[in-house]
């Protein structure tokens, strides 16, 4: 009889669990059923199938070494002894045989190339990132120096702009204030009375 411990996923609590069910060996598990094994502590239904199927095949595995008759020793022959002719032994063939130091360094050479290569194209990856970041940090500093540039241009107009709409509202009001002081002379000569002009001129004329 085997050990139930002997299947696989069988540990010291599930093999004790199986040994109070009545499970104490490989072929108590194997002649039981599903059902039967689901009965027992820790034992679902995934577990019980995985269980059954381990113990029926270890189970039938040990049958079938059992069952193989053991090999017979062939009876010796009686008789006399034939001569036995010894053949001349062959010349060695002297193959050149490499060093194994030569050999270990044979074979880690292109070991060492490979990684000197992946070495060098980590490198250059590493330098064309760092060169794709430099270029990407001056692109955005010169983008942001021509908006900048562009800003104070707008900035220059617009005051520009400003300056020239001061000095045409000055103009405008110098203008005004001539205008304004032109009709107030007009209006004073036009209410002038005309006898005292006519006095000066009767006055002009009596001199004479």
């Amino acid at each position: 009889m085997t050990s139930v411990s002997s299947l696989r996923g069988v540990g010291k609590a599930l093999e004790q669990a199986l040994s109070a069910a009545g499970f104490k060996s490989l072929e108590d598990v194997a002649g039981a059923t599903e059902e039967q094994l689901r009965q027992v502590p820790r034992v679902g239904a995934a577990r019980a199938k995985a269980l059954l199927a381990a113990a029926r095949a270890d189970a039938t595995t040990a049958q079938a070494i059992a069952s193989k008759p053991a090999r017979k020793a062939a009876p010796r022959k009686s008789g006399a002894r034939t001569p036995v002719t010894r053949k001349a032994p062959a010349k060695a063939t002297v193959k050149p045989t490499v060093s194994s130091a030569a050999a270990k360094t044979a074979a880690v050479k292109p070991k060492a190339q490979a990684a000197e290569k992946m070495r060098k194209e980590a490198e250059k990856a590493r330098k064309d990132e760092k060169a794709h970041k430099e270029a990407e940090k001056a692109k955005k500093k010169a983008k942001t120096k021509a908006k900048a540039a562009k800003a104070a241009k707008k900035i220059e107009e617009l005051e520009a702009k400003i300056q020239k709409a001061k000095e045409k509202a000055k103009s405008n009001a110098w203008a005004k204030k001539d205008k304004k002081a032109k009709s107030k002379d007009k209006d004073k000569s036009k209410n002038k009375p005309k006898g005292k002009t006519s006095k000066k001129k009767d006055k002009k004329k009596a001199k004479k």
